[in-house]
C-alpha cells in the first residue's frame, strides 16, 4: 500500500518544489510511488505541477484576491523516465480582473519537452487558509519509497487486465493507491467505473480539493478506461487531456466515484469521457485521447 509522508499536502506527495535559481520555475522529482499500474508514469503524475504552476501567474497580480483553475488542458508526447526531474514554467498569455489563460510547458531533464498546455484562471474571493504552498521551497525527496511495479503479462488483453484490477488480483498501481483509488466495475458498452477516497493532505490553500488532485483523478481513470480497449502485447499511452472543475470535493474522508465511457474507438487513437460525482452531484468531467500504436 502507498503511503505518503508524515506531513502531506499535494506538494510533498508529489515531490513538487520551487527552483531557487530561477524565479516562476517549478521543479518535481518523479518516482515508483507516482507510476501506474503498468510501472509507467503517465500524464496524471504530472497533473499536481501542471495545475500548479498554471495558477501562479494569475494569482500573483492580486495575491490578496483568491484564485483557482477552472479548466485545464495538457498535451503530451514523449513518457518521461521514472527517475527523472521534471521544469514546469508558465507565462500569463491574456487576463482581466476576472479570468486570465496561462500557457504551460513541463521539460524532462533528459527527454525534453514532455507536455505543453493552458490553464484557464479564474477569481474566487475565497479566503485562504493556508498560502505556505507560496513559499520558495526546494523539492521533496523522489517519491521512490515503494518497490517498482512489474510490467504486466504480455498475454492478457484489455479487459482481462481490468478484470482483474476489479477483483484485486492486480494491484491498482501506486499512483492510484496513493489517490485513495480501486477499479469497482465495467459495463458492457466499454466503460469503467473507480472510486477514490479523499484525504486531508489532498487540499489546497483554500481548504478544497486541489485542482491537480482531481485532475490526477480523472486521467487516471481515463488510463483505466483506455487499458480496457488494449489488445495482448499492446501499450497505451494518454496524449491529451482535458478537465474542467464544477465543484472541489470536501476532503474529509468521502469517496467520489468516476465513471468512464469511450465515445470514440480506434486502432490507433480512443477518445474518453469522464465524469467524477459525489452521490449524485457532478464535481467535473474530462476528456481524455488515448493512442495505442505504441
Amino acid at each position: 500500500m502507498t503511503t505518503q509522508p508524515a506531513i502531506a499536502d499535494p506538494f510533498t506527495v508529489f515531490a513538487i518544489g520551487r527552483d531557487r535559481a530561477a524565479a516562476g520555475v517549478l521543479t518535481q522529482r518523479l518516482g515508483t510511488a507516482l507510476t501506474d499500474h503498468r510501472g509507467l508514469i503517465d500524464l496524471p503524475a504530472l497533473t499536481v505541477l501542471f495545475d500548479d504552476i498554471g495558477g501562479i501567474p494569475f494569482y500573483r497580480l492580486d495575491p490578496t484576491n483568491s484564485s483557482m483553475q477552472a479548466r485545464l488542458t495538457m498535451s503530451m508526447v514523449s513518457r518521461p523516465a521514472v527517475s527523472e526531474e521534471l521544469r514546469a514554467e508558465a507565462a500569463l498569455q491574456m487576463h482581466d480582473d476576472a479570468y486570465g489563460t496561462t500557457a504551460v510547458t513541463i521539460t524532462g531533464q533528459t527527454s525534453g519537452p514532455v507536455c505543453f498546455g493552458t490553464a484557464r484562471n479564474i477569481r474566487v474571493g475565497r479566503p485562504v487558509t493556508d498560502d505556505s504552498a507560496m513559499e520558495l521551497r526546494p523539492a521533496p525527496p523522489a517519491p521512490d519509497h515503494v518497490p517498482a511495479v512489474a510490467a504486466l503479462d504480455p498475454t492478457l488483453d484489455g479487459g482481462e487486465v481490468i478484470a482483474q484490477l476489479v477483483d484485486g488480483s492486480l494491484p491498482a498501481g501506486p499512483i492510484t493507491e496513493l489517490l485513495g483509488g480501486v477499479v469497482v466495475g465495467t459495463d458492457d458498452d466499454g466503460s469503467v467505473r473507480a472510486e477514490f477516497t479523499t484525504d486531508t493532505w489532498m487540499a489546497n490553500m483554500m481548504g478544497t480539493m486541489h485542482g491537480g488532485v482531481i485532475a490526477a483523478m480523472l486521467a487516471q481513470a481515463c488510463s483505466f478506461g483506455a487499458q480496457r480497449q488494449v489488445r495482448p502485447g499492446g501499450g497505451y499511452q494518454l496524449i491529451d487531456f482535458t478537465c474542467e472543475f464544477h465543484r472541489s470535493p470536501i476532503v474529509d474522508g468521502r469517496r467520489v466515484r468516476i465513471d468512464v465511457t469511450p465515445v470514440k474507438l480506434g486502432r490507433r487513437l480512443s477518445l474518453f469521457d469522464a465524469r467524477i460525482y459525489d452521490g449524485d452531484q457532478l464535481l467535473g468531467r474530462a476528456t481524455a485521447d488515448a493512442r495505442f500504436d505504441l
